[in-house]
């Protein structure tokens, strides 16, 4: 029974582990898609607060640039004739102060007179816009706005592309009735897009869009328009006179960052799982450690004392239920003797000797047990009549007696004293049981001792 009971421990213990790998299992799965979900969430708002960087860093810079050059437009107001004279140094003045203004230039009539700085776009000198519909279109929408237009971008005659902010200039100011010409400044559209983040933005695919077109560009200017189709972030970068749209869609790799995220979480989850397994099995395996020792004869290792007393309660309380079992009592002749004689070691050869004849010689759904010093008890499962009983006395004597045990040069010849009981209906306690086994294994020691002793007799007649 000691055997079934440590089966049934280690299926509890099996089944713990099975559910404590349950458990672990669907917890790091759980972090692992808690943090996944926080990581990619995370990185979104990141993208999020670039964008909007971006778009303030885009906004800011054309508004500063476009409103430098109106200082310039407001010198010619005041005097065209005098501002023409020092073109040069009102121009440089304006231009200094600007990042991203690459040239400007005047045009009394729409014709252009002017160009700051003059290298490089002199071919610009005497173009007259009204030949162009396209300019033309854009000088026009900031003469009716009485204020600045931001056209293109746009291909430039002397290369390259760029946004050109149009200022109107009357010669009436604040009336405004008689028109003067333009100023035109072409601000670099590449160098602002990349300094200002737009051109290569980590994370996202960005597209820029006018509401409106005056024809000299498409509405959606830069990226794709497939960028405006549901976009994940949508902002508005408001602009002298106008609002474009900033639109984009999130593009970061979310596969490789969720495997790097499940690799780590995997990986700690997994050594923290190890951890705690570890700890549990050695509060396991210390528990079977402490049962053994209370409930095993550290000599013999077999079940001691409290382990069959609490098994003979478990099987006396088990009601309608019971199944029958009988008790051996047993009792180790001449031990003291021994002792006395050979020493306590060989004493405990003896004890260990006995035991392994007794475990060798019974089946295995009996329980044999050492009860203290030289008593032993075996339970008999299953077992209900006198005559099985003294079949099993017979074979265990003989088999006990005829196993020699060898210390030095001495030869101990070990027998055995054996009482019974049978657990029935006439029995009503534990108690009871061991008393009737004891007192039937004290009789078969007085008939032994008789018998010898009649023997002794016998032999010297």
């Amino acid at each position: 029974m000691g055997i079934s009971s440590s089966r049934k421990q280690l299926g509890y213990f099996i089944f713990l582990s099975l559910f404590y790998i349950a458990i672990a299992s669907v917890s790091i799965l759980a972090v692992n898609q808690y943090f996944t979900e926080q990581s990619i969430a995370q990185e979104k708002d990141t993208i999020r607060k670039n964008l909007a960087s971006a778009r303030f860093n885009l906004e800011t810079a054309i508004h500063i640039d476009a409103y430098l050059v109106t200082s310039l437009v407001t010198v010619i107001t005041m005097g065209p004739e005098l501002a023409m004279n020092n073109w040069n140094l009102i121009a440089q003045q304006v231009l200094s102060q600007a990042k991203y203004v690459r040239n400007v230039g005047v045009a009394p009539n729409d014709i252009i007179s002017h160009e700051y700085p003059l290298s490089h776009n002199e071919k610009a000198i005497g173009l007259d816009y009204r030949t162009l519909p396209g300019q033309m279109k854009t000088i026009l929408k900031a003469r009716e706005r009485q204020g600045l237009y931001i056209a293109g971008p746009l291909d430039l005659i002397q290369g390259g592309k760029g946004l050109v902010v149009r200022y109107p200039v009357f010669s009436d100011f604040p009336a405004n009735l008689e028109y003067w010409g333009n100023v035109s400044a072409v601000i670099d559209y590449e160098q602002l897009l990349k300094n200002t983040g737009i051109i290569d933005f980590q994370g996202a695919e960005v597209a820029l869009k006018k509401p409106v077109t005056d024809g000299t560009t498409k509405p959606i200017f830069f990226g794709s328009s497939e960028t405006f189709k549901n976009p994940d972030m949508l902002y508005p970068i408001h602009l002298p006179g106008d609002t474009w749209q900033l639109a984009a869609k999130f593009n970061f790799n979310h596969q490789q960052q969720t495997q790097f995220i499940r690799n780590i979480i995997f990986s700690v989850g997994s050594l923290i799982f190890l951890l705690l397994y570890g700890f549990i099995l050695l509060i396991y395996k210390n528990y079977r450690y402490s049962n053994k020792i209370a409930l095993h004869d550290e000599l013999t290792h077999l079940p001691n004392r409290r382990f069959i007393l609490n098994k003979l309660r478990t099987l006396t309380n088990q009601g309608a239920e019971k199944r029958p079992f009988a008790l051996l009592n047993i009792d180790l002749n001449g031990f003291k003797q021994i002792n006395d004689e050979l020493g306590h070691e060989a004493g405990d050869e003896l004890l260990k000797h006995i035991a392994t004849l007794l475990r060798a010689n019974t089946d295995k759904q009996d329980t044999v047990v050492r009860f203290g010093g030289d008593e032993f008890l075996i339970l008999l499962r299953d077992v209900s009549e006198q005559s099985q009983v003294d079949k099993i006395i017979a074979r265990l004597q003989l088999r006990v007696q005829s196993s020699v045990l060898l210390w030095g040069s001495k030869k101990i010849v070990p027998s055995l004293s054996i009482g019974s009981a049978i657990y029935d209906d006439s029995i009503t306690s534990t108690k009871q049981l061991l008393a009737q086994a004891d007192k039937n294994m004290y009789v078969h020691k007085r008939r032994a001792q008789l018998k010898a002793a009649l023997s002794h007799t016998s032999l010297a007649s």
